[in-house]
């Protein structure tokens, strides 16, 4: 795999920072290519990814924060968004079992995610579906790079645990 940019999605909440990877020569982030897939009205499954980003923006990061509850959907190195419904956090209830969307992801802690790509989840796992074969293969790829830079720190988190600096304190990571 080429080199990747490590980069801040969103972090204009108060309990966790989003961060994205954007591959070497494309103009758009992963996460970025993930929402405009769905983004016209028309789509069938534009309400569902505008309910995942209600999830991701504001129960993950302002109500909750990355806690297990949210990360239970385990893909390798890699997990993937929306998690497995539960009754005690009525947002994931909501979406329900059958949710059609994957979002794959990598929570580095309760105060970072980093979002990858994803696609419609229409056979029995990620790698048979057609839409996230792919993504999911890229997404295991990009989670190792960022466990390896995290452990002979290449990365490193700041302080306050919500900012993630390469080892010359720069905030424009490139792996």
């Amino acid at each position: 795999m080429n080199t990747f940019a490590l980069e801040i999605w969103f972090d204009e909440t108060s309990l966790c920072s989003f961060y994205t990877v954007r591959k070497d020569g494309f103009e758009d982030n992963e996460t970025d290519l993930f929402f405009k897939k769905f983004e016209d009205e028309d789509n069938q499954y534009n309400n569902s990814a505008q309910e995942l980003l209600y999830l991701i923006v504001n129960s993950i990061g302002d109500v909750y924060g990355a806690t297990d509850d949210f990360f239970d959907r385990i893909e390798n190195k890699a997990q993937a968004l929306p998690p497995k419904p539960k009754k005690w956090i009525p947002e994931i209830k909501e979406l329900g079992i059958h949710f059609p969307l994957r979002l794959l992801c990598f929570r580095i802690s309760e105060s970072i995610v980093v979002l990858f790509n994803g696609g419609i989840k229409d056979q029995r796992t990620e790698q048979e579906s057609k839409d996230l074969s792919i993504n999911f293969y890229e997404a295991q790829e990009f989670a190792k790079r960022i466990v390896e830079a995290l452990r002979d720190k290449t990365i490193l988190i700041s302080e306050n645990g919500r900012i993630l600096t390469d080892f010359q304190n720069n905030t424009d990571i490139i792996l």
